[in-house]
Parts: structure tokens; sequence; C-alpha cells
């Protein structure tokens, strides 16, 4: 059964439109693996929802308590994956949401409410698991590997920059930026000599008319610029140098297209990024901005300038986003609609595909290329084995890999290969701890996997899985580990 994505956020003038911005990142992530929709209130500045989304509005009668049913009437739970990023899906919310039957994905930067979502992603650097209160089943997406961040400030993230001079700034406070600071920090940089141009971006939400009037008056220094889309946006940061921002997502694509940037708060949801960030020295301090002066941003940048630290906060940027949050999402997706399901006959070309993949082939302990005729005769024999589980991974119901138990007197060999297409995203363990629960339902041996010495990354996944090392040996030639899972470990 194929599922779908209810991506869901609001934002106002209010509220601010973060979360709505953040959610965009990750629909530009999933859009080409999975149908979505996107829902949102309809008291929320739904201008800014591209236009290209399916739209689904909230009549304004509808409540936060009154949702969970709204959706049942609209949304079967069982063909939809919902995934919520705002403050209003508390833990009343999330626990109602679980028992209409409906998967789970929570976007979290306040740490605050007990989790019932199947899966809560935050973020920020600066929090552990530790910090959470959740159910023993949910899942938790932490730290900068999940950014969540629009595919090409992740290409940006993989390039080099080299800035020698710091003369441009950009400066941008979100999509409201209630306390005006945009004003301030701008009226900061324009008593600053060596700042020769200020490009400042403004948020769809941003209300105030005197950064006009300043633009008029500074033409020659000033541009402003609004609703920009992710290319321009990307084109007028590579323009800058230097930037003023607080910790929300406009500071991770800063950093993925890399700069010194000075960096504070003025609201709770941005004191985690903050602090991580600031641990991981990829921002200069500036705490909270709501008690900031004009002066306060003069004497800030100055100091920036004259520090000549611009290279350690580059390559501090480039370690902590390295632009690899894509294939990480799309694994914390993909693994809410992975099943199983026993090989046929149809799957016998397929399997062969995968089977004579340069990777899979490099790994295996027979590293010659299979012969097809050889092939569709081991598949066969295989299929019809009552000593070998032979099951294909399903991914939202697309073929994505095999896991196979060959079993005998003593236990049972697992092996296990994943689709080109589905490499990359941490998977191989989900793969062999949903696999494992399927085996021993009918099985008592325990499982054992060989594998290469050299191949750390499935060792990872392996012990990722709950298996332990239970000894060296020689395999073809090959050093190699030997893995076990038992039964009471699953």
């Amino acid at each position: 059964m194929r599922k779908k994505i209810i991506f869901r956020a609001d934002g106002n003038s209010n509220t601010g439109l973060g979360h709505l911005y953040r959610l965009f990142s990750l629909v530009e992530i999933a859009k080409n693996a999975f149908d979505f929709v996107f829902l949102t209130h309809e008291t929320s500045t739904n201008g800014v929802i591209p236009k290209a989304y399916s739209k689904v509005i909230i009549p304004e009668a509808i409540t936060i308590a009154d949702e969970p049913r709204w959706l049942v009437d609209n949304f079967l739970p069982e063909t939809h994956i919902i995934v919520a990023d705002g403050y209003q899906f508390t833990s009343p919310y999330q626990k109602q949401i679980k028992e209409k039957g409906y998967t789970l994905v929570y976007i979290d930067d306040l740490v605050k409410e007990h989790m019932y979502a199947d899966v809560v992603i935050n973020h920020s650097p600066y929090i552990k698991e530790k910090d959470y209160s959740k159910e023993p089943y949910t899942k938790l997406a932490l730290g900068t590997q999940y950014a969540m961040l629009r595919p090409l400030f992740l290409e940006e993230a993989k390039k080099v920059k080299i800035i020698n001079v710091l003369d441009t700034a950009f400066i941008c406070f979100g999509g409201a930026d209630p306390y005006n600071l945009t004003l301030k920090a701008v009226k900061g940089l324009l008593l600053i000599p060596q700042i020769k141009k200020i490009n400042i971006v403004l948020g769809g939400a941003y209300n105030h008319n005197e950064i006009f009037d300043l633009e008029e008056v500074h033409s020659d220094k000033l541009k402003i610029y609004k609703n920009l889309s992710e290319q321009k946006l990307i084109n007028v940061m590579q323009q800058c140098n230097l930037a003023i921002a607080p910790a929300s997502t406009i500071l991770y694509e800063l950093s993925c297209v890399k700069m010194p940037v000075l960096s504070g708060y003025y609201v709770d949801n941005q004191k985690n990024i903050y602090k991580g960030l600031l641990e991981k020295e990829t921002i200069i301090k500036g705490g909270d901005f709501k008690a900031y002066e004009i002066l306060d941003f003069k004497d800030q940048v100055k100091s920036i300038i004259e520090s000549n630290k611009i290279d350690f906060y580059i390559e501090n940027q480039h370690y902590l986003f390295p632009g690899n949050s894509k294939m990480n999402l799309l694994g914390v997706l993909n693994r809410l609609s992975l099943s199983f399901r026993k090989a046929n006959e149809s799957d016998m070309l397929q399997v062969y595909k995968w089977s004579n993949d340069e990777s899979v082939r490099k790994n295996s302990f027979n590293p010659e290329s299979i012969e097809l005729e050889a092939h569709k005769k081991w598949f066969k024999n295989k299929i019809h084995d009552k000593n070998t589980l032979f099951l294909i991974a399903l991914i939202n119901n697309k073929a994505a890999g095999v896991v196979r138990y060959e079993l005998d007197q003593n236990g049972s060999t697992i092996g296990i290969l994943i689709s080109k297409e589905y490499r990359g995203q941490r998977l191989a363990s989900e793969f062999l701890k949903q696999s494992a629960k399927l085996y021993f339902k009918t099985n008592q041996q325990p499982i054992v996997a060989y594998i290469k010495k050299e191949n750390i990354a499935s060792v990872k996944a392996f012990k990722k899985a709950r298996y332990s090392y239970f000894k060296d040996e020689i395999v073809n030639g090959c050093f190699s580990f030997v893995y076990k899972l038992e039964k009471e470990n699953v």
C-alpha cells in the first residue's frame, strides 16, 4: 500500500512564517519520492505556499482540538503519514493522532512536550536524546545531519568558499521581524565605512515601512529584496561576505553558502540552535537580539571585520553542514513506509540486476559477475527452498532491496542488499531489524552475518541492528567478522 504525506504547518504575521518555510524545505526534499498534500489553517498566510503544491485549507471554525477528528474525516489514517511543524501540536494532539492510526513525524525545536510521534526531528546540534521525554517507540533524528534545507542550499554546502575581504553584508530577520531588528542592523552597518553594500531580505510577513525610506536615501548602498525564490536568495547571499541573522532556518542557509555570521535569538525557539552553533564555533556570538540598539550592531560588526577569523568560521560551517541531510531525511521518511513480502518469480530479473551492481559485487565474498542463466536457476531454487526465507524489501510499495535468510541445523545465515536508489539513507539497519522480527516469528535459531573487515558501513549497520560480534573467520580467502543475533535481542 502506497502512503501519501500530509505536510502540516501554519504561519502568519503574528506567529511568524518559520514553520511554513522549514516545512517547505522538507517538501522539496521529499516531493519526488512521495505524493503529498500541504495542509494549513485558514488563518495562515497562505499566499507564501508555493503554487505548485497541492494545498488543502482547514476551515477557520476547526480548532486544534477538533483537528484530529477532522483529519480522519478527510484523510485515511492507514494511507497517510503526517509531518507536523508547529507549537500547537502538543502532547494531547500527538496522542490523539496516534490513536486515530496515523504515522506521525513531529518537527521540534523547544524540547518541552512528551512525544507520542513515531519520529521527532530536531536539527539543533545542541539537543541530545536524554533531553527528551518520549514513548518507547519514538525515534529521534537529531542534529544538523537532519538539517531541513532546500536542495539548492545542500548543493551550495558542498562547495569550497574563499573570502578575502568583508565589505558586503546580508541582513535577514525572518518572516515577520516583530522587533524590526532589520532597521537597527542596517542603521548600525551604515556607520561602518568598510561596509560598501548592504543586501536586505525581508520576509513575507514584514509590516514595517521605515526601511523603505532608508533605501531611498541610501540607494547607492542598500538593496531590499522580498519573496525571493530559492535560487535568487542564493544569488544574493553569494554577493555577500558577512551576515546578520537569527538562529533559524536562514542561519542554516547562510552556513551552507558560508560566511562569517553574527547570530543571536529573539524568540525561544531560536535558543537551542543558537547554543548549538555557538558551541560548534560556526557563528559569532550575538546573544539576545531584543536587547540590541543601533550601536550594538555597529560595534559587533566592526569587531568581526577586525578579528581576521574568516577562514575559521567557514571551515567550521563546512564541517557541520556537508550537504548530506537530504539523504538522511529521505531515510527517515522511507523507513516509515518499509515493508516486506516473499520473493516470487517476477523478481528474478530485478534481483539479478541488483546482485550484479558494482558495489554489491565488491562487498561479496564472490566478486565475479553473475551469469544470467546461472542466476535464473539459483533464484528459482531459493524461492522454493523451505530452508530459505527470501524477502523483498518494499519502500512505499516499491521494491528496494533483498534480505535473505538461509537456515541450517545451527542457525541462519543472512544476506542483504539495497537498491542503489536507496543507498546512503541509513536504511540497512532498519532492513535488518524489521526483517529479523519476521524471521523470528517462525524460527528460534540465531542469525549469523559474515562481513568483510573492510566493509565498515555494514559492520555499523549490523551493530545498530543489535547484532553482536561473535568471532573472526576467513571466508573465501577474505578476513571477515562474524556477527550474531539472538531472538531475545530483537
